[in-house]
């Protein structure tokens, strides 16, 4: 009975440990009695504080992990279940941040972070300030660097988790950057109006954008929220790499009517929830024709004809796709980055004066 009284004092000081940390979360979070969950890629949790050793709470078998500290990447947590504490040891005992970023995507799979813990001897310091510049990423797996860590196309689907690695996907590149918050609404398959080979028709993209958890329809996004002042859309890649199934719904001409009049709607709905952001609309050459290349452009040239002075239009250079499953590899995603931050620069944010 002793043992058993030691170890509820133990796990009583442990949970008033994880729920005292002040932290800022980036990303797509839901924080509900002291735990962060999450689905999507590229979510941050930050904190600071002052001390040599800081634990990472997790419950989550299926979520890759990566932890900075002071910014500069110090280790990869792999999924295992379970709830565990892993330790950072022997830092400086001195002021320092920790930041926990979201590797890759588990749309169907809430992974959970239960918090930080610090060592006897610590001391947490306020939550890091958000950022002023914001920067959201709409798109699929090219979006989300699926496999980007692969240096070759024959992969099993286990490969893709462990060599998928937000921090050096395109989109991450272009935020840091930018010195900007970055939010990543990336889902691999799936299509504007149409997922990759005719799956799932009863769902699109458009399904799980609204939602903070994408298994969970009611957990609904609000507009105070998020308030980004740039936007990219990078979506369509499923909608045309495919040849359409005699079982569709669609042919050739309905799909692409269907796919321009979503894309519409996606810039009014992120001109009225965000407040008229500078909107970036990418399109990558596509297998078989060339499809993506021809329909975004048209949404472009539809919104100018509106007079959305805030839409523009990047056509990304051919890329190698050498990682897993025709997936951009490194040197696909610096490229795309370098592309995007011409374009972001010559649109001249409000924000623009401070990054010269």
């Amino acid at each position: 009975m002793k043992y058993i009284g030691i170890l509820a004092l133990l796990f009583s000081i442990l949970n008033t440990a994880l729920a005292a940390e002040p932290i800022l979360a980036s990303g797509r979070w839901v924080h509900s009695n002291g735990n962060y969950q999450a689905t999507w890629p590229g979510g941050v949790l930050s904190a600071q504080f002052i001390g040599q050793r800081i634990g990472i709470a997790l419950n989550d078998e299926r979520s890759h992990y990566a932890v900075e500290v002071d910014g500069q990447f110090l280790l990869n947590i792999a999924p295992a279940a379970g709830k565990r504490v892993i330790w950072l040891k022997n830092l400086t005992a001195s002021r320092h941040r920790i930041d926990l970023i979201r590797r890759n995507e588990t749309p169907d799979y809430i992974g959970q972070v239960d918090g930080f813990v610090l060592a006897e001897g610590g001391q947490w310091l306020p939550a890091p300030a958000a950022k002023k510049r914001k920067i959201e990423f709409i798109g699929d797996s090219f979006t989300a660097a699926l496999a980007g860590l692969s240096t070759q196309r024959e992969c099993k689907d286990a490969d893709l988790a462990v060599n998928t690695d937000i921090r050096q996907g395109f989109a991450v590149n272009v935020a840091r950057e930018l010195d900007a918050e970055w939010q990543i609404n990336a889902m691999s398959g799936m299509g504007l109006v149409r997922n990759w080979n005719g799956r799932l028709a009863d769902q699109d993209f458009r399904t799980f954008y609204p939602r903070k958890i994408q298994s969970d329809a009611s957990s609904l996004i609000t507009a105070t929220d998020w308030q980004p002042q740039i936007v990219v859309i990078a979506l369509g890649l499923n909608d045309f790499s495919t040849p359409i199934n005699p079982t569709e719904k669609r042919n050739a001409e309905q799909l692409a009517a269907d796919f321009q009049a979503a894309y519409q709607a996606l810039i009014a709905e992120i001109n009225t929830q965000y407040q008229q952001p500078q909107i970036v609309l990418m399109s990558y050459k596509v297998w078989p024709d060339d499809q993506l290349r021809v329909q975004v452009p048209a949404v472009m040239a539809t919104a100018k004809a509106a007079g959305l002075r805030n839409v523009h239009y990047l056509a990304v250079n051919p890329l190698q796709l050498t990682a897993c499953q025709w997936h951009p590899n490194l040197q696909d995603h610096q490229q795309i980055a370098q592309q995007l931050l011409v374009k972001i620069r010559e649109i001249k944010p409000m924000w623009f004066t401070a990054l010269q």
